[in-house]
């Protein structure tokens, strides 16, 4: 038996064929018998609630997401065509959590400040200053 080999001659299409596939809304309602443009339309809808979500607790900075189609086709002996479909959606990530805090002179994590340490420390007295100036003299010189 032998293969049929293409020319590369293409053969004019009848305009007036009513099978022929003439959107790509016709062809996603093949899959599944419609439900599966009914499950691209409902994750589209809350891919659209995430963003909206996210942009409203997040900000606009990283609010972005994805709708993936891919369609798969196999051509068999007979010029059959196995089709088949799937659509991922991809929500914006939500930033990672933050937090605060301060390393204290032991190396641990703390949540006082080493400047509010400094600030309440007591007031140094100074004895030996010029009452008349209010200048401090310096023992050591």
């Amino acid at each position: 038996m032998t293969k049929r080999r293409y020319t590369g001659v293409a053969i004019a299409a009848d305009p007036n064929d009513p099978y022929k596939m003439r959107t790509l809304e016709q062809l996603l309602m093949l899959f599944d018998g419609g439900d599966f443009m009914a499950e691209i339309m409902s994750g589209h809808q809350k891919l659209m609630q995430d963003l909206l979500e996210h942009n409203a607790e997040h900000g606009a900075k990283g609010c972005t997401g994805t709708m993936t189609l891919q369609l798969n086709y196999s051509v068999g002996n007979q010029g059959d065509v196995g089709m088949g479909a799937t659509v991922n959606f991809k929500a914006p990530k939500k930033p990672a959590s933050s937090a605060g805090a301060y390393i204290n002179d032991a190396g641990e994590l703390t949540l006082y400040s080493p400047m509010m340490k400094r600030m309440h420390q007591p007031v140094r007295d100074i004895s030996d200053h010029d009452p008349i100036t209010g200048e401090v003299r310096d023992i050591d010189g």
